[in-house]
């Protein structure tokens, strides 16, 4: 056995022990965990009755592998399909805020303009003509400046529907700030899940996402959360970007976004270089953490008891893998049957990576796009980066969990989608240790454990696909 294969730490005073492969969490004794953390560490074991330990352990867990079924890849590159499952569609590269964090140029990615109908047509020829299932997310900027470009979308996509060329699914991601009875009926009865955009309290949200003209984005998006989910099946939850000046409010972000009901709130790290005024220094990245844990500890006990879900993005998916004990290979579907085209009709990976070059993948408006050299190439590099091949991952105790960093953050940071980025490694083994013996308490009540496999079955699919549009479903 390996130091990848295991991984040994305490929590509230007991002793645990995980075993990679099998994705499976174990208790074990004071003078085990003892060896297993040397082990782990790389030192020599010293006397005899240490190394008799390690020899019987070694037995035992290869006695576990070879007896207990076999956790396999949820994806794995034989699995991907040609068609693309998920699309990002940048409608509107145009935004009426001014994030203070913003990525994209205030949402117009380096090249602002709004999507028009031939693109529109343009992608669905490219991908949606197989009698497939797809799911497009409206994306921008801010999609709903664009509302007849959404509407004709969605129009389009009856047409295919009845023709049976393909079968689409609509999401939204959006500020809120916008509202009309026209975007009220149109998520009432075409949407299938929102996102919307918040970061907090009043004072935090006005100030992080400020509009362009003056008026507060809280009050805005307050009111109009309210009345476009107020009658409506749309799932929707919100996402909140935590930045230094809320790194020490999490569990107040936490309970403000909650007072909105929200089917699920999704707690993200901000993305901005080292010397941004809202980047978190390594002290202050650590007070997050432990928030993000604290909170997600609360939220796993309101998720087996049917409440909010888990207030991370990461443990929801940490959980869906330990639970169905399957391998987790990949970050998400980017590049592979994830894929976002610009309002100009550029093909990208997803939309993290729209406007670097390197990654282009061709335009719509090729009829060849798919069976082009920079297509298939740049398809082929995100299908063969899986954990098992990236170098810093392949070696690491939580791979199969985790997926590895996002592409884009690896890229940013080194240049190299392979290596991860260590932050989101720090991050995913901190939730790993505090959730997995929570989890594994929960799966102990058979009582608990069938809620808890019912309330994935009912709530991952969805969750799942937003991570590329790849639909699974807990066996």
């Amino acid at each position: 056995m390996e130091r990848r294969d295991f991984h040994s730490f305490s929590k509230d005073g007991r002793h645990y022990v995980f075993l990679t492969d099998i994705v499976s969490l174990f208790e074990i004794d004071a003078d085990t965990a003892s060896v297993l953390a040397k082990v782990e560490a790389g030192e020599a074991l010293s006397g005899e009755r240490a190394l008799h330990r390690w020899h019987q352990l070694c037995d035992h867990m290869e006695d576990l592998a070879r007896n207990m079924s076999k956790a396999k890849p949820l994806r794995s590159p034989a699995d991907i399909p040609d068609h693309v499952i998920g699309l990002y569609l940048f409608v509107s590269q145009q935004c009426n805020l001014r994030c203070a964090y913003c990525y994209a140029d205030e949402g117009e990615y380096g090249q602002p303009g709004k999507m028009n109908n031939e693109v529109v047509q343009q992608t669905f020829d490219r991908f949606f003509s197989e009698g497939q299932r797809h799911q497009v997310t409206f994306f921008g900027g801010e999609p709903l400046m664009n509302l007849p470009v959404v509407e004709k979308t969605i129009e389009m996509a009856d047409e295919y529907r009845k023709a049976r060329k393909a079968d689409i699914a609509f999401n939204v991601v959006t500020n809120g700030t916008i509202y009309s009875k026209r975007i009220e009926a149109l998520f009432r009865d075409h949407i299938s899940d929102v996102t919307f955009s918040l970061d907090g309290p009043k004072g935090l949200q006005d100030e992080q996402r400020p509009s362009k003209s003056g008026w507060s984005t809280h009050d805005r998006i307050s009111k109009n959360i309210e009345r476009l989910t107020a009658n409506t099946r749309v799932n929707w939850g919100i996402r909140s970007i935590v930045t230094r000046q809320g790194s020490d409010q999490v569990e107040a972000i936490y309970r403000h976004l909650n007072e909105f009901r929200p089917g699920g709130i999704g707690l993200v790290d901000v993305d901005v270089p080292a010397d941004h005024p809202l980047y978190m220094d390594d002290e202050t990245y650590g007070r997050f953490v432990e928030q993000i844990v604290a909170v997600n500890r609360q939220g796993l006990r309101s998720f087996v008891e049917g409440g909010q879900p888990v207030a991370f993005e990461y443990p929801f998916y940490i959980l869906f893998h330990f639970v169905s004990r399957t391998h987790n290979l990949y970050h998400c579907n980017a590049g592979t049957n994830l894929l976002a085209v610009t309002a100009e009709g550029d093909v990208y990976p997803c939309h993290r990576f729209v406007g670097i070059d390197e990654f282009r993948m061709g335009n719509v408006a090729d009829p060849s796009l798919r069976e082009s050299a920079p297509f298939q190439a740049i398809r082929t590099r995100f299908i063969h980066t899986t954990v098992d091949e990236r170098s810093g991952c392949r070696d690491c105790w939580a791979r199969y969990l985790c997926g590895g960093s996002c592409d884009k953050y690896s890229y940013t940071e080194h240049g190299d989608m392979e290596p991860p980025v260590e932050r989101h490694c720090r991050y995913i083994k901190t939730v790993i240790e505090a959730l997995l013996p929570d989890v594994a308490a929960v799966i102990e009540q058979p009582a608990e454990r069938l809620e808890l496999m019912q309330r994935l079955r009912a709530g991952l699919s969805c969750r799942i696909g937003t991570k590329g549009g790849e639909e699974v479903h807990v066996a």
